[in-house]
């Protein structure tokens, strides 16, 4: 039973998060009835009722009247009706970060995995690694892994989560190896600065429990800044002199890449991904490092890496349209665009590459417009496509500006706000050998069922 006898009912508002659900499934594993309320439904909030859970579109005050406790998410306002439903009925309440905290706080060590980008790729390719070892281990993912989903329940001595800097909710955590892969701007409703930004990875490392230790990319200004100060700290890179390199890095086929990991005190290992991106062999290295830091041999970590398959939409192959073939990306910041850009390139044939573009919140697009302006250089058409708003109404700038801006910039770039019409454009425009890429956070991934 989770925390004890007296917690049997746990309602979650938002549950359809990719983080919510897959706690809400640990929290019917604990024993507990589950119920969970969201704006819309979703494929994450279906999967829960093969679960047991009892999910459903709005409020529901006598839902919650019977709740134990209720974990929401920060970005549940406090006027929301089902959170004041718990001030009427003195229903205890419980925030996700804090939720996860208690959670990991029960097993033996805790594996959190911080940055900007490649979070949910590093914590399944360590959960890959922990399954290939026989561990006991649960990871919570922020994404599906394409053979256990956003949950995997192997036993209780590890838990291996990803670790948010949205709204600081990483420093919940007290973790026992705590992985910084990168450490860039994508928050600016949370962080007014870089220093600001800095400080709070700088305390997440600092909130390592004794005998821990902080896993850090040596190739990022984070590091270089000597922002992170934590006594027992590994470091890995593809550039610099560090703890752990990858070395002889060459482009295999497919975008994939081999290379070979240059440990101190342990014998060079050669490695090959079965997934796309020369940004991945950074996140390998990183997942190495924390899954050697737990003691985990390196036969079954190597082994681990080279047959991790991937998260589901991340460069995922989809099919093809008019003879391109189709990638999804979550990528919805400057830096994961150009990688998706760079990955198709490498891929590529001798067609060209196309990117279908879906801004990811006003404020976001604002403060890292100058980025996007130079992200996609390298793709021969820009297809932008409305901005998902998320949690934001107003402010900031839209993807029209966007596709201005870009307009002033270079041709061959498109602005569509129905998907419908955007999918016929799309379909007309592709040809064989093309590698067209869906790239946002929202829900242009949608747009794959249309078009293949």
């Amino acid at each position: 039973m989770l925390f004890g006898d007296r917690i049997k009912r746990v309602h979650f508002i938002g549950i359809g998060g990719i983080s919510m659900s897959a706690l809400a499934k640990l929290t019917i594993l604990r024993g507990c009835a589950v119920t969970g309320s969201d704006r819309r439904y979703s494929a994450e909030a279906e999967s829960l009722t093969e679960w047991g859970a009892y999910v459903y579109v709005g409020s529901n005050e006598e839902i919650i009247k019977l709740a134990d406790l209720v974990v929401y998410s920060q970005a549940i306002p406090a006027c929301d009706p089902e959170l004041e439903a718990c001030r009427k009925y003195n229903v205890k309440t419980i925030r996700r970060d804090y939720f996860l905290a208690k959670i990991a706080a029960g097993y033996d060590a805790v594996v959190a995995v911080a940055g900007t980008h490649g979070k949910t790729t590093v914590t399944a390719m360590l959960a890959r690694i922990f399954r290939e070892a026989g561990e006991l281990f649960t990871a919570h993912v922020g994404g599906n892994t394409f053979d256990a989903g956003n949950l995997i329940y192997k036993g209780d001595k590890y838990f291996v989560t990803e670790a948010c800097e949205y709204k600081r909710s990483f420093l919940a955590l007290r973790p026992d190896v705590a992985v910084v892969l990168n450490v860039e701007a994508d928050h600016p409703d949370t962080y007014r600065d870089k220093d600001e930004l800095f400080a709070a990875f700088a305390s997440f490392i600092m909130n390592v429990r004794d005998g821990g230790v902080a896993v850090v990319n040596a190739d990022i200004e984070f590091y270089r800044m000597n922002k992170c100060t934590y006594k027992d700290m590994y470091t890995f890179s593809v550039d610099t002199p560090s703890d752990c390199r990858a070395v002889n890095i060459r482009l295999l086929s497919n975008g994939r890449y081999g290379f070979s990991i240059l440990h101190k005190g342990y014998p060079n290992s050669d490695v090959s991904l079965k997934i796309a991106g020369k940004h991945n062999v950074s996140n390998a290295l990183a997942a190495y490092l924390a899954a050697t830091a737990c003691g985990i041999d390196r036969d079954a970590v190597i082994r681990g890496l080279e047959s991790f398959g991937g998260v589901s939409g991340r460069y995922e192959f989809k099919g093809f349209c008019a003879g391109a073939e189709v990638y999804v990306d979550y990528a919805h910041h400057p830096t994961e665009v150009r990688a998706a850009i760079a990955t198709a390139l490498t891929g590529a044939a001798a067609g060209r590459v196309i990117t279908v573009f879906q801004p990811h919140t006003l404020s976001r697009t604002e403060a890292l417009f100058d980025g996007f302006m130079n992200a996609f250089c390298d793709s021969d058409a820009v297809f932008v496509f409305k901005e998902y708003k998320a949690r934001e109404t107003s402010g900031g700038k839209t993807a029209y500006e966007l596709y201005e801006g870009l307009k002033e910039r270079r041709d061959e770039v498109y602005y569509y706000d129905d998907v419908i019409t955007l999918a016929n454009a799309v379909i007309g425009y592709c040809a064989p050998g093309d590698v067209l890429l869906v790239l946002g956070a929202g829900d242009i991934s949608s747009l794959s069922s249309l078009i293949v």
